[in-house]
């Protein structure tokens, strides 16, 4: 029997034994768990008592004893995988700070607020005051105090039928944005809520949603003021000069694309990959149906701005065109690699040369390859494409179907650092008189029969 001095008995792990002769056998062996970790149960125990001392409603909490012949909690380890602990104790670990009822109506408030001046939320009197929580039973109702009209608040929004606590939406909200670049997963909504993984799940479809409306506005905004720039005072950009000092102070775009979960020659049972021609990494092979497995995402960044990600199928002039079109006007310096030799009508358009071979008999490749004499690179692009293959790690896997919707989560939040008005508006409830309605009201019905991925490809 495996032992250790001042421990609790806790039976059901599976170890090795080794036996003479170089044998050995799989078997269930009795083990004993140091005190230190019993110790450390009982501390939590009264820590959490003492965080418990604010709630409204006590939740039942297990009492340690001070019985030294006392039994330990219960943990159980699975037969086939040792590390898979199940336990009531880890429960314990995870307390949302949302069932205490003071900060819970603080974000509920703070939700409400949010959704009124995003999408516009009023009556029609001349002097509208919408007051919340006026509505027993109806926490997403606000009612006028002069005319005394009922408001829904979450409907037309992506929150219309939501049944979570409305503290759940811009907590998880704040969250997102603090831990960017870092994504939060469904599974780590989950675990910081206590919620079902489904509910979670479409917790994060309804915040990807609004997520990516709001990114169409910023996307919007951002053209506006490119064309201001440019468009007033439209100059050229010369040819073999250094382009550095012209382009010091000014907005410079840069484009990419870049690759997330390309299928491999296993998935394809090693077949050749080619599909139309075009890039293959993605698609399964045409004998195996030619499925689309990977993310390719077309990558437009603005130096020390904003980054815009759009999914795309394959690398075709009509894909990249259309999403830089929409993106960047057409005068705005642009910076890309070689791949982009297609665009013709964008005269401060400049390409780099990933290819290019060294003078020096000594080398191969050109240190040039990266940053040109002109000043000319796609760094830019490449540094977004880097944070994005980072952040998606914590993914696993997307489904290009639905490869949209975290794209223009994962820009939103990244944009937000460049738009202070928006981000106190996240924050506290009270922006500026200028983002009030910066979602508006004519935009479509947002309901959950409305989050799919047509709905993101629509945006």
């Amino acid at each position: 029997m495996l032992t250790f001095p001042s421990t609790s008995a806790i039976h059901g792990f599976v170890a090795i034994i080794s036996l003479p002769m170089g044998r050995s056998i799989l078997a269930r062996v009795p083990v004993q768990v140091p005190q230190v970790l019993y110790s450390r149960y009982v501390w939590l125990c009264e820590k959490e008592d003492s965080l418990r001392a604010g709630f409204s409603s006590p939740i039942p909490t297990p009492k340690a004893s001070t019985n030294p012949s006392a039994k330990p909690p219960n943990i159980s380890i699975g037969d086939d995988n040792p590390a898979r602990i199940q336990t009531n104790f880890y429960k314990h670990l995870h307390i949302s700070p949302l069932k205490n009822p003071t900060i819970e109506r603080h974000y509920a408030n703070l939700t409400l607020s949010i959704l009124s001046q995003l999408y516009g939320k009023n009556c029609d009197c001349e002097k509208p005051n919408l007051v919340f929580h006026k509505l027993k039973k109806r926490p997403t109702s606000a009612r006028c105090s002069n005319c005394h009209k009922q408001v829904s608040i979450t409907s037309k929004t992506p929150f219309a039928g939501c049944k979570l606590p409305l503290g759940y939406i811009s907590y998880i909200l704040h969250d997102a944005i603090l831990q960017y670049p870092k994504v939060v997963t469904s599974a780590e909504i989950a675990k910081k809520l206590n919620l079902p993984y489904k509910s979670a799940y479409y917790l994060k479809r309804r915040l990807q949603a609004l997520t990516s409306m709001m990114n169409e506005k910023i996307r919007t905004k951002v053209y506006n003021e490119l064309r201001k720039e440019y468009d007033d005072a439209p100059f050229t950009l010369p040819n073999n000069e250094d382009l550095r000092p012209i382009l010091k102070g000014k907005s410079v775009a840069s484009a990419d694309v870049v690759v997330l979960y390309s299928s491999s020659l296993k998935a394809n049972k090693y077949r050749s990959r080619r599909f139309r021609t075009g890039s293959s990494s993605i698609y399964l092979s045409n004998k195996l149906g030619g499925e689309q497995k990977g993310v390719m995402v077309h990558t437009i960044g603005i130096k020390g701005r904003h980054s815009f990600y759009k999914s795309i199928p394959l690398t075709r002039q009509e894909y990249l065109t259309s999403d830089l079109d929409k993106t960047i006007p057409r005068n705005t310096p642009l910076f890309t690699d070689e791949g982009y030799k297609f665009i013709w009508d964008r005269k401060n358009h400049k390409m780099v040369n990933h290819s290019k071979k060294s003078k020096n008999p000594r080398y191969n490749l050109s240190r040039e390859r990266w940053v040109s004499k002109e000043g000319v690179t796609s760094n830019i692009a490449e540094g977004r494409n880097n944070l994005l293959k980072g952040s998606f790690r914590s993914y696993g896997y997307i489904s290009p179907k639905w490869s949209q919707a975290y794209l223009s989560e994962i820009s939103f939040y990244g944009n937000l650092r460049f738009e202070e008005g928006l981000a106190r508006l996240l924050f506290t409830g009270f922006g500026e008189s200028g983002d009030a309605s910066i979602v508006g009201k004519s935009d479509a019905l947002c309901g959950r029969r409305d989050l799919n991925s047509s709905a993101f490809l629509r945006i």
